[in-house]
């Protein structure tokens, strides 16, 4: 039995930068993670992460705001760019309810925006082209993150403020009979004083006492190199959303041009996911660049799945165990969580350390989701 202060279960998106906050707190925190570090079997690798801050709900609009601080002072520390604000041209059509929900929300929060005519989005972006007739939403406080990086930056940076890590190491069980919760793993046992879960798309396995109402979703997107890459990198290109399709895009990063849609996929498991190609997606998002992006000659240079895990209300799930004080859960990030990855590590660094936390999170509580459901056992 090994006797320490925190354990922070699940070492992806958030798990990561909850183990650094807490090594930066002067915590000395133990993280575990079933695969490498940095691994593509969940829902937090790759080369890009979209940043908005257009939200249909002003809590998640200050949030994004509020994670930008945050990403700086990673980017500082590590030395790495996480971060890229290339903005974000989301376009609909004139009567699209959707995106008018998120624009009254700029205009309550007083977050900057431009809207834009197709012509006129074309003047400024020239490779890009929405449709005529369309009205574009341009915010510039939003681009995309590095996620493999920021995973990456996260781990290494909460090693060097004294953090342990043990990767390629499962875990088998969770006891929270006693007053000090105990993690098994395929390794040791560990006695903590507090427990951080957040375990992706495993959520609901690990959190098998709360019975919650998780779904995971199949997810893919496809990179394609453009025949002249100067004219679609970060800062002639930026983010780009369809309102009226669900799909969405990047400028020129890493392999490619990344695409996908952000439609639900088949509903699955972690271990289940069929990570084969979809054809018919690729083939529906190749004609959708090749209307909005005309000039880009698309070449098709590799695609992989990911996971969605999604809460009945897409909101997430932040705060403590209902029946555990001293266990802090994260998880249900619903496919719109990773932008705000450095936040929710410093949300659950405080509350596993002094309880509260000075960010808005009380309509993520798991009580919404739990409070039909007595612990087992």
């Amino acid at each position: 039995m090994r006797e320490t202060e925190v354990v922070v279960v699940g070492l992806g998106a958030m798990g990561s930068a909850a183990l650094y906050h807490l090594a930066r707190q002067g915590v000395a925190p133990v993280g575990i993670e079933q695969f490498e570090i940095g691994h593509s079997l969940g829902s937090s690798h790759g080369h890009s992460r979209a940043f908005r801050t257009l939200y249909q709900e002003a809590v998640y609009t200050r949030l994004a705001e509020a994670a930008i601080p945050l990403w700086r002072d990673l980017e500082l520390v590590s030395g790495e760019k996480l971060l890229n604000l290339t903005g974000m041209a989301i376009f609909a059509g004139e009567d699209n309810q959707k995106l008018q929900t998120r624009i009254d929300v700029m205009d309550e929060v007083g977050s900057p925006y431009d809207l834009m005519t197709s012509r006129e989005v074309t003047a400024r972006f020239p490779g890009l082209h929405p449709p005529d007739g369309s009205i574009t939403c341009f915010t510039p406080r939003a681009g995309f993150v590095d996620a493999g990086r920021c995973v990456m930056a996260h781990v290494s940076q909460a090693r060097q403020r004294g953090a342990t890590v043990h990767d390629q190491v499962e875990v088998l069980d969770i006891d929270l009979a006693n007053d000090r919760p105990e993690v098994v793993t395929t390794t040791d046992r560990y006695r903590c004083d507090r427990l951080v879960i957040a375990a992706g798309p495993w959520a609901a396995r690990v959190l098998q006492d709360l019975d919650l109402p998780l779904r995971v979703t199949r997810q893919q997107k496809f990179y394609f190199r453009p025949r002249k890459p100067e004219l679609y990198v970060p800062g002639r290109l930026p983010v780009y959303a369809d309102y009226e399709k669900e799909f969405y895009g990047f400028p020129f990063y890493g392999p490619g041009i990344k695409v996908a849609d952000d439609g639900l996929g088949l509903e699955t498991t972690p271990d289940d996911v069929d990570r084969a190609l979809d054809k018919s997606t690729q083939n529906r998002l190749v004609a959708w660049i090749r209307a909005i992006l005309p000039d880009l000659d698309p070449t098709f240079v590799s695609g992989s799945t990911c996971m969605y895990t999604l809460t009945p209300d897409r909101d997430f799930l932040i705060g403590p165990h209902p029946h555990h004080p001293n266990v802090t859960i994260a998880a249900g990030f619903s496919g719109h969580g990773f932008k705000f990855s450095t936040l929710v590590g410093k949300i659950l660094a405080d509350l596993a350390t002094t309880g509260t936390t000075e960010y808005p999170i009380e309509r993520f509580g798991l009580d919404r989701l739990t409070e039909n459901h007595p612990p087992r056992g």
